[in-house]
């Protein structure tokens, strides 16, 4: 009997099927089609959402990921073994795994621009979000045009059978920048005038083309590029800072408020960041205090100026209120030490952000190597009593702040020309005078013994200026790229850091190399990464690319 009645319900529920075959071809009410979703303002917001993921900020909940990790392995930072480079690529690609060969972001802010102008809107609406999507696709592209150089430009989301722009040549990063500025234009034009710190604005674009612009212009000047209209993109860059200077924001009273603050949301110097809370994490403390991969180059520490603006050595003599600090403990150093509480006096009269940048209170050595060295205090207060592994956080990252405007002004200035003293009293001497130091002047009054001989010494120190104030943030790397520095890598004071007594015993494991000041060696010569080559200006294409794409061509050298 069970089986009739089972085979009964089958035969039921296959003529029921059969009968409602018809109904079965409509779409669901709640289903989005491309017909239905672009219709409303709140859909092409909810879209617009997963642009902002090109923000990387602080990362987002797994112990790597972010702006800051690994970002800043440069003459800034050392770590005990940089055999592991993991800045540059040290062979091509077999693919685009890994690498950042994608385009998908690409096409989804192409998607937002061409659905958004085919929506039936308001003209309001529709420029708002194509404003955002053609902000997101010139900050993509940007970060496209810094790593590979001349990219295809693509402004329509390509379609799977188009096998012309799928085969598309390298345009001219001369070209994608002049298009990537349009983009931004357009995006000042369009996006909303308010004050929000989570959403794109007008003031984001305006300080994404201050960043752009600045860092086009000097790519283009010091890589010899042609075709690149230097002097347009600089005037660009200062239009761009100097609506920002003259707007709505002022440098915050604290520094360290910038890093370690719970909600940005009121802080008069942000122009956007990133929210964190307890459903979005980040580890940039695990990854910087309890489990730290590095610490801090002497040339770091020697970039910071003595309060009264001269550096530690300057006119072939040391500054007469500068004595280095000098490590002297009677403990035997042993590799089980991690950290070594102690009073760290590299910061007495020195300029303020020292302090808040490099920790005072100890030394740390990495990996358990026994190697002792300058450690970060950047992003937090160091806490003993946290725990040592897995720290989470959920501090807000800044993206676009005020102070980098005044760094971008000043030196877009200076490479132009026309910097006088008033524009270095309303940028440089602005995040001086906030850090304790005296004002910059435009005859400088000193040569610095650091000064690299092929650089203006105010250019040099207006570029110190942004090396200090940007001290661990994700810049330096990109500037040294920018100017053509990438030698500054290879400097031998890049290599070692803190200065240790001659008195000071080390467990006999330990491998102790010293320059002949006693300087501290993180390393041996064997364990450094390689020398610096040209060719990591530019990283390579995945070579499966190279043969899916024949009208690609490498980047020279790869």
């Amino acid at each position: 009997m069970k089986k009739i009645i089972y085979s009964f319900t089958i035969l039921m529920v296959f003529v029921a099927l059969s009968g409602c075959k018809d109904y079965l071809k409509v779409e669901p009410e709640t289903k989005f089609t491309n017909d239905n979703f672009w219709t409303s303002e709140s859909n092409l917001e909810s879209f617009s959402y997963g642009l902002y993921s090109a923000f990387k900020g602080y990362g987002s909940g797994g112990f790597f990921g972010g702006d800051h990790f690994f970002s800043v392995n440069n003459d800034d930072v050392i770590g005990l073994d940089q055999r592991i480079e993991i800045d540059f690529p040290t062979a091509v690609p077999a693919t685009p795994t890994g690498t950042d060969w994608t385009w998908s972001s690409i096409r989804k802010a192409n998607v937002l621009i061409s659905q958004t102008k085919n929506a039936d809107l308001d003209a309001s609406i529709q420029d708002k979000y194509i404003g955002v999507g053609r902000f997101f696709r010139a900050l993509l592209y940007w970060d496209k045009v810094r790593r590979y150089g001349d990219i295809p430009f693509y402004e329509e989301p390509i379609n799977p059978d188009d096998d012309a722009a799928l085969k598309a040549r390298r345009d001219s990063r001369v070209e994608v920048v002049n298009k990537i500025v349009a983009d931004l234009d357009f995006a000042i034009a369009n996006l909303p005038n308010d004050a929000t710190k989570v959403k794109v604005t007008k003031w984001t674009a305006l300080a994404l083309k201050s960043r752009v612009c600045l860092a086009a212009a000097t790519t283009f000047k010091y890589h010899n590029v042609s075709g690149a209209d230097v002097d347009g993109l600089l005037n660009a860059s200062i239009d761009a800072s100097s609506q920002l200077m003259s707007g709505n924001y002022s440098l915050s009273s604290s520094y360290a408020d910038l890093f370690f603050n719970e909600d940005l949301s009121s802080n008069p110097e942000v122009i956007l960041m990133k929210k964190y809370n307890e459903n979005m994490r980040h580890s940039i403390l695990s990854f910087i205090y309890h489990e730290p991969f590095f610490g801090f180059s002497n040339s770091a520490v020697s970039a910071f100026l003595m309060a009264d603006g001269k550096p530690i050595h300057y006119d072939g003599t040391t500054h007469p209120n500068f004595t280095e600090w000098t490590f002297n403990t009677s403990d035997t150093i042993r590799t089980s030490d991690n950290t070594i509480a102690t009073n760290i006096g590299i910061a007495n009269g020195r300029d303020g952000r020292m302090a808040l940048i490099i920790d005072t209170s100890r030394l740390v050595a990495p990996f358990s190597k026994g190697i002792p060295m300058f450690s970060p205090i950047k992003y937090t207060s160091y806490d003993l009593n946290q725990p040592t592994q897995g720290v989470e956080a959920t501090t807000d990252a800044p993206i676009f702040r005020l102070g980098e405007v005044l760094l971008n002004f000043a030196e877009a200035k200076a490479e132009l020309g026309t910097i006088t003293q008033a524009d270095l009293d309303n940028s440089i001497n602005l995040l001086r005078a906030r850090a304790g130091v005296a004002p910059l002047m435009m005859n400088v009054g000193f040569d610095a013994d650091d000064r690299d001989p092929t650089v203006d010494p105010l250019l040099w120190e207006i570029r110190r200026e942004r090396r200090v104030e940007l001290m661990l943030e994700p810049f330096r790397k990109w500037d040294l790229i920018r100017w053509a520095k990438g030698t500054y890598y290879d400097t031998e004071n890049s290599f070692y850091g803190v200065k240790v007594d001659p008195s000071v015993v080390f467990e006999s494991s330990i491998t102790v190399l010293k320059d002949a000041n006693g300087h501290l060696y993180s390393q041996a010569p064997g364990d450094r990464r390689t020398p610096w080559d040209d060719r990591k200006y530019l990283q390579p294409i995945p070579s499966d690319q190279l043969i899916l794409n024949p009208n690609l061509t490498q980047n020279p050298g790869w």
